[in-house]
Protein backbone atom coordinates (compact mmCIF):
# COMPACT_ATOMS: atom_id res chain seq x y z
CA UNK A 1 0.00 0.00 0.00
CA UNK A 2 1.69 3.50 -0.78
CA UNK A 3 2.12 5.87 1.42
CA UNK A 4 0.03 9.17 1.73
CA UNK A 5 2.17 12.27 1.66
CA UNK A 6 2.29 14.64 3.93
CA UNK A 7 0.69 17.10 1.14
CA UNK A 8 -2.56 14.48 1.09
CA UNK A 9 -3.01 13.96 4.83
CA UNK A 10 -2.98 17.81 5.21
CA UNK A 11 -5.82 18.14 2.29
CA UNK A 12 -8.12 15.13 3.95
CA UNK A 13 -7.45 16.76 7.77
CA UNK A 14 -8.03 19.74 6.13
CA UNK A 15 -11.65 18.42 4.19
CA UNK A 16 -12.44 16.47 7.46
CA UNK A 17 -12.44 19.82 9.57
CA UNK A 18 -13.73 21.88 7.19
CA UNK A 19 -16.67 19.33 6.54
CA UNK A 20 -17.56 18.77 9.96
CA UNK A 21 -17.48 22.68 10.50
CA UNK A 22 -19.87 23.64 7.65
CA UNK A 23 -21.85 20.50 8.45
CA UNK A 24 -22.21 21.63 12.48
CA UNK A 25 -22.76 25.20 11.20
CA UNK A 26 -25.10 24.57 9.01
CA UNK A 27 -26.99 22.00 11.23
CA UNK A 28 -26.76 24.06 14.18
CA UNK A 29 -28.25 27.09 12.37
CA UNK A 30 -31.00 25.41 10.69
CA UNK A 31 -32.64 24.26 13.58
CA UNK A 32 -32.03 27.75 15.29
CA UNK A 33 -33.55 28.82 12.70
CA UNK A 34 -36.33 26.34 12.97
CA UNK A 35 -37.13 27.01 16.82
CA UNK A 36 -37.42 30.72 15.86
CA UNK A 37 -40.23 30.21 13.44
CA UNK A 38 -41.87 28.38 15.87
CA UNK A 39 -41.30 30.54 18.50
CA UNK A 40 -42.96 33.25 16.71
CA UNK A 41 -45.77 31.03 15.53
CA UNK A 42 -46.41 30.30 18.99
CA UNK A 43 -46.14 33.90 19.88
CA UNK A 44 -48.78 34.70 16.71
CA UNK A 45 -50.98 32.14 18.66
CA UNK A 46 -50.53 33.36 22.23
CA UNK A 47 -51.07 36.74 20.40
CA UNK A 48 -54.55 35.75 18.82
CA UNK A 49 -55.73 34.08 21.81
CA UNK A 50 -55.23 36.89 23.67
CA UNK A 51 -57.32 39.28 21.67
CA UNK A 52 -60.39 36.69 21.59
CA UNK A 53 -60.06 36.30 24.98
CA UNK A 54 -60.05 39.70 25.86
CA UNK A 55 -62.85 40.65 23.38
CA UNK A 56 -65.19 37.43 24.57
CA UNK A 57 -65.28 38.76 27.92
CA UNK A 58 -65.97 42.07 27.11
CA UNK A 59 -68.65 41.63 24.47
CA UNK A 60 -70.50 38.23 25.37
CA UNK A 61 -73.42 38.61 23.46
CA UNK A 62 -71.11 39.02 20.19
CA UNK A 63 -71.13 35.52 20.19
CA UNK A 64 -74.21 33.46 19.94
CA UNK A 65 -73.40 29.63 20.51
CA UNK A 66 -72.55 27.29 17.52
CA UNK A 67 -72.33 29.79 15.45
CA UNK A 68 -69.24 30.81 13.19
CA UNK A 69 -68.26 34.25 14.00
CA UNK A 70 -64.72 34.85 12.53
CA UNK A 71 -62.69 34.14 9.65
CA UNK A 72 -59.38 36.52 9.59
CA UNK A 73 -57.64 34.96 6.36
CA UNK A 74 -55.70 31.79 7.62
CA UNK A 75 -56.33 32.79 11.24
CA UNK A 76 -58.24 30.69 13.02
CA UNK A 77 -60.12 30.20 16.81
CA UNK A 78 -62.61 28.67 18.38
CA UNK A 79 -64.09 28.77 21.96
CA UNK A 80 -64.89 25.68 23.51
CA UNK A 81 -67.27 25.36 27.00
CA UNK A 82 -65.44 22.98 29.11
CA UNK A 83 -68.97 21.62 30.46
CA UNK A 84 -71.06 21.84 26.85
CA UNK A 85 -68.24 21.45 24.39
CA UNK A 86 -67.90 23.63 21.35
CA UNK A 87 -69.13 27.61 21.84
CA UNK A 88 -67.89 29.57 18.97
CA UNK A 89 -65.53 27.93 15.86
CA UNK A 90 -64.65 29.68 13.17
CA UNK A 91 -63.09 26.20 11.33
CA UNK A 92 -62.79 23.04 11.52
CA UNK A 93 -59.85 20.89 12.22
CA UNK A 94 -59.25 17.59 10.98
CA UNK A 95 -59.13 14.29 13.32
CA UNK A 96 -59.98 15.90 16.52
CA UNK A 97 -60.98 13.08 18.51
CA UNK A 98 -58.17 13.52 20.82
CA UNK A 99 -60.37 16.68 22.39
CA UNK A 100 -62.40 15.19 24.52
CA UNK A 101 -62.88 15.59 28.49
CA UNK A 102 -59.75 14.15 29.61
CA UNK A 103 -57.88 16.65 27.27
CA UNK A 104 -60.07 19.78 28.34
CA UNK A 105 -59.22 18.90 32.27
CA UNK A 106 -55.18 19.11 31.21
CA UNK A 107 -55.44 22.15 29.27
CA UNK A 108 -57.54 23.87 32.59
CA UNK A 109 -54.48 21.82 34.98
CA UNK A 110 -51.70 23.51 32.71
CA UNK A 111 -53.12 26.71 31.46
CA UNK A 112 -52.12 25.75 27.75
CA UNK A 113 -50.91 23.07 25.52
CA UNK A 114 -49.38 23.39 21.77
CA UNK A 115 -49.70 20.61 19.08
CA UNK A 116 -49.03 20.44 15.31
CA UNK A 117 -51.25 18.47 13.41
CA UNK A 118 -50.46 16.62 10.24
CA UNK A 119 -53.19 17.05 7.38
CA UNK A 120 -53.24 15.93 3.40
CA UNK A 121 -52.61 20.02 3.11
CA UNK A 122 -49.54 20.57 5.44
CA UNK A 123 -49.15 20.69 9.18
CA UNK A 124 -51.15 23.34 11.42
CA UNK A 125 -49.50 24.93 14.29
CA UNK A 126 -52.46 24.98 17.47
CA UNK A 127 -52.65 26.47 20.89
CA UNK A 128 -55.54 25.62 23.73
CA UNK A 129 -55.48 27.88 26.63
CA UNK A 130 -57.83 27.92 29.71
CA UNK A 131 -59.42 31.04 30.95
CA UNK A 132 -62.70 32.33 33.03
CA UNK A 133 -62.43 28.73 34.79
CA UNK A 134 -65.12 27.15 32.38
CA UNK A 135 -63.70 28.29 28.90
CA UNK A 136 -60.98 26.97 26.32
CA UNK A 137 -60.08 28.80 23.24
CA UNK A 138 -58.26 27.16 20.65
CA UNK A 139 -56.24 29.31 17.82
CA UNK A 140 -54.43 27.62 15.00
CA UNK A 141 -52.23 28.80 11.92
CA UNK A 142 -50.98 26.66 9.15
CA UNK A 143 -47.68 26.06 8.54
CA UNK A 144 -47.44 25.83 4.99
CA UNK A 145 -45.31 29.31 4.47
CA UNK A 146 -43.35 28.06 7.01
CA UNK A 147 -42.76 24.61 5.98
CA UNK A 148 -41.83 26.26 2.89
CA UNK A 149 -39.04 28.70 4.32
CA UNK A 150 -37.35 25.93 5.99
CA UNK A 151 -37.37 23.36 2.88
CA UNK A 152 -36.01 26.39 1.12
CA UNK A 153 -33.69 26.68 3.84
CA UNK A 154 -32.45 23.05 4.49
CA UNK A 155 -32.40 22.54 0.35
CA UNK A 156 -29.73 25.30 0.46
CA UNK A 157 -27.82 24.21 3.43
CA UNK A 158 -28.07 20.88 1.36
CA UNK A 159 -26.69 22.89 -2.03
CA UNK A 160 -23.82 24.41 0.27
CA UNK A 161 -22.44 21.53 1.92
CA UNK A 162 -22.30 19.65 -1.42
CA UNK A 163 -20.44 22.08 -2.80
CA UNK A 164 -18.37 22.43 0.15
CA UNK A 165 -17.69 18.68 -0.29
CA UNK A 166 -16.55 19.05 -3.58
CA UNK A 167 -14.50 22.32 -3.15
CA UNK A 168 -12.85 21.44 0.04
CA UNK A 169 -10.81 18.99 -1.26
CA UNK A 170 -9.63 21.28 -4.55
CA UNK A 171 -8.94 24.24 -2.10
CA UNK A 172 -7.26 22.25 0.44
CA UNK A 173 -4.56 20.75 -2.35
CA UNK A 174 -3.97 24.17 -3.29
CA UNK A 175 -3.22 25.56 0.27
CA UNK A 176 -1.21 22.12 1.19
CA UNK A 177 1.39 22.89 -1.70
CA UNK A 178 1.69 26.03 -0.67
CA UNK A 179 2.37 25.28 3.02
CA UNK A 180 4.59 22.28 2.08
CA UNK A 181 6.26 24.04 -0.70
CA UNK A 182 9.14 25.57 1.59
CA UNK A 183 9.70 21.72 2.82
CA UNK A 184 9.93 20.03 -0.74
CA UNK A 185 12.53 22.98 -1.71
CA UNK A 186 14.42 22.38 1.52
CA UNK A 187 14.18 18.81 0.70
CA UNK A 188 15.50 19.78 -2.30
CA UNK A 189 18.70 21.91 -1.19
CA UNK A 190 19.33 19.35 0.93
CA UNK A 191 19.45 16.72 -1.62
CA UNK A 192 22.03 19.18 -3.65
CA UNK A 193 24.14 19.53 -0.64
CA UNK A 194 24.13 16.04 0.33
CA UNK A 195 25.13 14.45 -3.34
CA UNK A 196 27.87 17.38 -4.28
CA UNK A 197 28.70 19.89 -1.39
CA UNK A 198 28.81 19.21 2.19
CA UNK A 199 30.03 22.57 2.99
CA UNK A 200 27.28 24.25 1.29
CA UNK A 201 24.22 24.90 4.01
CA UNK A 202 20.50 25.70 3.47
CA UNK A 203 19.16 29.04 2.95
CA UNK A 204 16.67 31.04 5.34
CA UNK A 205 14.64 32.39 2.27
CA UNK A 206 11.22 30.67 3.27
CA UNK A 207 9.06 32.63 5.61
CA UNK A 208 8.18 31.52 8.85
CA UNK A 209 10.34 30.94 12.19
CA UNK A 210 9.24 27.23 11.81
CA UNK A 211 11.29 27.05 8.32
CA UNK A 212 14.33 29.07 9.72
CA UNK A 213 14.41 27.05 12.84
CA UNK A 214 14.33 23.99 10.39
CA UNK A 215 16.76 25.09 8.38
CA UNK A 216 19.03 26.08 11.44
CA UNK A 217 18.43 22.67 12.81
CA UNK A 218 19.50 20.86 9.42
CA UNK A 219 22.45 23.00 8.88
CA UNK A 220 23.34 22.01 12.40
CA UNK A 221 23.11 18.58 11.03
CA UNK A 222 25.01 19.03 8.24
CA UNK A 223 28.12 20.49 10.17
CA UNK A 224 28.35 17.75 12.07
CA UNK A 225 27.97 14.94 9.19
CA UNK A 226 30.73 17.26 7.37
CA UNK A 227 32.42 17.25 10.65
CA UNK A 228 32.27 13.78 10.93
CA UNK A 229 33.30 13.51 7.48
CA UNK A 230 36.21 15.30 7.49
CA UNK A 231 37.41 13.54 10.56
CA UNK A 232 36.82 10.05 8.92
CA UNK A 233 39.29 11.16 6.24
CA UNK A 234 41.66 12.65 8.56
CA UNK A 235 41.76 9.60 10.71
CA UNK A 236 42.39 7.58 7.59
CA UNK A 237 45.04 10.00 6.66
CA UNK A 238 46.66 9.87 10.00
CA UNK A 239 47.06 6.42 10.80
CA UNK A 240 48.46 5.65 7.47
CA UNK A 241 50.71 8.22 7.56
CA UNK A 242 52.03 8.09 11.65
CA UNK A 243 51.80 4.68 11.46
CA UNK A 244 54.07 4.12 8.42
CA UNK A 245 56.85 5.81 9.88
CA UNK A 246 57.41 3.21 12.99
CA UNK A 247 56.20 0.61 10.75
CA UNK A 248 58.81 1.06 8.25
CA UNK A 249 61.46 1.83 11.25
CA UNK A 250 60.54 -1.57 12.54
CA UNK A 251 61.06 -3.05 9.55
CA UNK A 252 64.31 -1.51 8.52
CA UNK A 253 65.60 -2.57 12.12
CA UNK A 254 64.96 -6.28 11.75
CA UNK A 255 65.95 -6.53 8.07
CA UNK A 256 69.31 -4.64 8.92
CA UNK A 257 69.95 -6.92 11.93
CA UNK A 258 68.75 -9.88 9.65
CA UNK A 259 72.03 -9.63 7.38
CA UNK A 260 74.31 -11.31 8.98
CA UNK A 261 74.56 -12.78 12.18
CA UNK A 262 75.00 -10.33 15.25
CA UNK A 263 76.11 -10.77 19.37
CA UNK A 264 72.98 -11.30 21.99
CA UNK A 265 73.35 -7.01 22.65
CA UNK A 266 72.80 -6.96 19.42
CA UNK A 267 69.74 -8.50 19.14
CA UNK A 268 68.52 -6.80 22.40
CA UNK A 269 69.28 -3.41 20.97
CA UNK A 270 67.38 -4.06 18.02
CA UNK A 271 64.10 -6.00 19.84
CA UNK A 272 64.60 -2.35 22.39
CA UNK A 273 64.13 -0.17 19.42
CA UNK A 274 61.00 -2.12 17.95
CA UNK A 275 59.69 -2.57 21.31
CA UNK A 276 60.02 1.90 21.11
CA UNK A 277 57.88 1.82 17.90
CA UNK A 278 55.12 -0.17 18.97
CA UNK A 279 54.59 1.49 22.22
CA UNK A 280 54.42 4.63 20.10
CA UNK A 281 51.96 2.83 17.74
CA UNK A 282 49.91 1.72 20.43
CA UNK A 283 50.38 5.60 22.01
CA UNK A 284 49.20 6.64 18.35
CA UNK A 285 46.19 4.17 18.41
CA UNK A 286 45.04 5.18 21.85
CA UNK A 287 45.25 8.89 21.02
CA UNK A 288 43.34 8.32 17.83
CA UNK A 289 41.13 6.68 19.70
CA UNK A 290 40.64 9.04 21.66
CA UNK A 291 39.96 12.15 19.65
CA UNK A 292 37.62 9.93 17.51
CA UNK A 293 35.57 9.96 20.17
CA UNK A 294 36.26 13.50 21.46
CA UNK A 295 35.30 15.02 17.47
CA UNK A 296 31.49 13.15 17.72
CA UNK A 297 30.90 13.80 20.74
CA UNK A 298 30.99 10.59 22.60
CA UNK A 299 33.85 11.33 25.82
CA UNK A 300 31.31 12.57 28.90
CA UNK A 301 33.72 14.02 31.98
CA UNK A 302 34.01 12.04 35.40
CA UNK A 303 33.48 15.55 37.37
CA UNK A 304 34.74 14.60 40.94
CA UNK A 305 36.91 16.91 43.84
CA UNK A 306 40.93 16.79 43.22
CA UNK A 307 43.48 17.42 44.96
CA UNK A 308 45.69 19.20 42.18
CA UNK A 309 49.01 19.80 44.64
CA UNK A 310 48.95 15.27 44.65
CA UNK A 311 47.95 15.33 40.86
CA UNK A 312 50.93 17.35 39.60
CA UNK A 313 53.13 15.59 42.11
CA UNK A 314 52.37 11.67 40.23
CA UNK A 315 52.78 13.44 37.00
CA UNK A 316 56.10 14.56 38.22
CA UNK A 317 57.15 11.13 39.40
CA UNK A 318 55.88 9.20 36.66
CA UNK A 319 58.47 11.13 34.59
CA UNK A 320 61.45 10.59 37.42
CA UNK A 321 63.21 8.02 35.02
CA UNK A 322 63.80 10.41 31.64
CA UNK A 323 64.39 13.23 34.65
CA UNK A 324 67.47 11.39 35.91
CA UNK A 325 68.63 10.16 32.25
CA UNK A 326 68.62 13.82 31.57
CA UNK A 327 70.28 15.17 34.78
CA UNK A 328 67.25 17.89 34.60
CA UNK A 329 66.76 20.38 37.58
CA UNK A 330 63.10 20.11 38.65
CA UNK A 331 61.35 22.76 40.46
CA UNK A 332 57.52 22.60 41.74
CA UNK A 333 55.71 25.34 43.77
CA UNK A 334 51.92 24.60 44.33
CA UNK A 335 49.44 25.66 47.44
CA UNK A 336 46.75 22.82 48.76
CA UNK A 337 44.87 22.99 45.73
CA UNK A 338 41.12 21.57 45.73
CA UNK A 339 39.26 21.66 42.16
CA UNK A 340 36.70 20.20 40.35
CA UNK A 341 37.22 18.16 37.25
CA UNK A 342 37.61 14.71 35.23
CA UNK A 343 41.04 13.66 37.42
CA UNK A 344 41.99 10.86 34.36
CA UNK A 345 42.27 13.80 31.67
CA UNK A 346 43.42 16.35 33.51
CA UNK A 347 46.62 14.02 34.89
CA UNK A 348 46.49 13.40 30.89
CA UNK A 349 46.65 16.86 30.41
CA UNK A 350 49.30 18.12 32.43
CA UNK A 351 51.66 14.91 31.58
CA UNK A 352 51.65 15.69 28.19
CA UNK A 353 52.62 19.05 28.88
CA UNK A 354 55.28 18.17 31.27
CA UNK A 355 56.60 15.65 29.10
CA UNK A 356 56.59 18.33 25.84
CA UNK A 357 58.78 19.82 28.06
CA UNK A 358 61.25 16.96 28.98
CA UNK A 359 61.58 16.38 25.28
CA UNK A 360 62.64 19.87 24.26
CA UNK A 361 64.74 20.64 27.25
CA UNK A 362 68.63 19.72 26.48
CA UNK A 363 70.38 17.02 29.40
CA UNK A 364 71.27 19.14 32.32
CA UNK A 365 68.24 22.08 31.93
CA UNK A 366 65.49 23.15 34.36
CA UNK A 367 61.90 22.91 34.10
CA UNK A 368 60.05 24.56 37.15
CA UNK A 369 55.82 23.62 37.78
CA UNK A 370 53.90 26.08 39.82
CA UNK A 371 49.98 26.18 40.53
CA UNK A 372 48.36 29.10 42.17
CA UNK A 373 44.66 29.96 43.16
CA UNK A 374 42.21 33.01 42.08
CA UNK A 375 38.72 33.75 43.35
CA UNK A 376 37.80 32.09 39.52
CA UNK A 377 39.98 28.97 38.92
CA UNK A 378 43.62 28.14 39.29
CA UNK A 379 46.42 28.36 36.86
CA UNK A 380 49.44 25.43 36.08
CA UNK A 381 52.72 27.06 34.73
CA UNK A 382 55.15 24.45 33.17
CA UNK A 383 58.37 26.51 32.45
CA UNK A 384 61.60 25.12 30.27
CA UNK A 385 64.84 26.12 29.42
CA UNK A 386 64.53 24.77 26.21
CA UNK A 387 64.91 24.90 22.44
CA UNK A 388 62.54 27.17 22.42
CA UNK A 389 59.41 27.61 19.61
CA UNK A 390 59.74 29.81 16.37
CA UNK A 391 56.80 32.82 16.83
CA UNK A 392 55.68 31.49 13.60
CA UNK A 393 54.72 27.80 14.87
CA UNK A 394 53.32 28.65 18.59
CA UNK A 395 49.83 28.78 16.63
CA UNK A 396 50.50 25.27 15.18
CA UNK A 397 51.73 23.37 18.04
CA UNK A 398 48.22 22.79 18.97
CA UNK A 399 47.46 20.95 15.77
CA UNK A 400 47.42 17.42 14.93
CA UNK A 401 50.79 16.10 14.60
CA UNK A 402 52.28 18.68 14.29
CA UNK A 403 55.89 19.13 15.47
CA UNK A 404 58.34 21.92 15.70
CA UNK A 405 61.01 20.74 13.29
CA UNK A 406 63.18 24.19 12.71
CA UNK A 407 66.43 24.44 14.14
CA UNK A 408 65.99 21.12 16.27
CA UNK A 409 68.30 17.72 15.74
CA UNK A 410 66.98 15.98 18.70
CA UNK A 411 64.97 12.43 18.53
CA UNK A 412 61.06 13.21 18.35
CA UNK A 413 59.06 9.96 20.41
CA UNK A 414 55.99 11.80 20.85
CA UNK A 415 52.74 10.81 18.94
CA UNK A 416 52.00 14.43 17.68
CA UNK A 417 48.87 14.34 19.17
CA UNK A 418 50.00 15.81 23.08
CA UNK A 419 49.31 19.05 23.08
CA UNK A 420 46.21 18.85 20.78
CA UNK A 421 44.96 16.51 23.37
CA UNK A 422 45.67 19.01 26.24
CA UNK A 423 43.79 21.83 24.62
CA UNK A 424 40.90 19.86 24.30
CA UNK A 425 40.97 18.90 27.63
CA UNK A 426 41.17 22.16 28.74
CA UNK A 427 38.74 23.61 26.59
CA UNK A 428 36.80 20.70 28.11
CA UNK A 429 36.72 22.15 31.73
CA UNK A 430 36.09 25.48 29.95
CA UNK A 431 39.76 26.65 30.54
CA UNK A 432 42.59 27.28 28.14
CA UNK A 433 45.96 26.68 27.37
CA UNK A 434 48.47 29.09 26.07
CA UNK A 435 52.45 29.45 25.59
CA UNK A 436 54.79 31.90 25.38
CA UNK A 437 58.41 30.94 23.85
CA UNK A 438 61.63 32.05 22.94
CA UNK A 439 64.39 30.38 20.35
CA UNK A 440 67.08 29.10 22.72
CA UNK A 441 65.47 30.31 25.91
CA UNK A 442 62.69 28.26 26.28
CA UNK A 443 58.94 27.76 27.00
CA UNK A 444 56.35 28.89 29.56
CA UNK A 445 53.19 27.01 29.10
CA UNK A 446 49.99 27.84 31.08
CA UNK A 447 46.80 26.10 31.38
CA UNK A 448 43.48 27.79 33.13
CA UNK A 449 41.16 26.03 34.54
CA UNK A 450 38.36 28.01 36.25
CA UNK A 451 36.56 27.08 38.99
CA UNK A 452 33.26 24.63 38.59
CA UNK A 453 31.57 21.61 39.30
CA UNK A 454 30.32 21.03 35.88
CA UNK A 455 32.11 20.97 32.38
CA UNK A 456 31.18 19.93 29.38
CA UNK A 457 33.21 18.86 26.35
Amino acid sequence: MAAITYRGQLVIIYSLLTFLFIFSFFSALYFITTGEINALTDNLLIQMANEKISDFQKNPEKYPANEVIEILGESHFKIIKTDTGVLLKSFEMPRESYINNNFLQQVRDKGRIYMTIKTPTGSIRTLFISFDEKYIIQTALPMITQENLLLKTRNLFISMIAAALFLTPIIGWILAGKAVKPIVKLTEEAHVIADNNLKKRLSFKYKGIEFSNLSLALNSILERIERFTENQKRLVSDISHEIRSPLTAIKGNIEVTLRRRRSVEEYEETLKKNLDEINRIILIANNLLFLTKADTGGVDLNIKEINLGQMLERVVVNKKHVIAEKNLNIETIWDEIIFYGDEILLSQLFLNVFDNAIQYTPAGGSISINASKTNSGVTVSVKDTGVGIPSNEIEKIFDRFYRVRQNLNMHETGSGLGLYLSRWIAEAHRGKITVESNIDKGSIFRVYLPFTKTASP
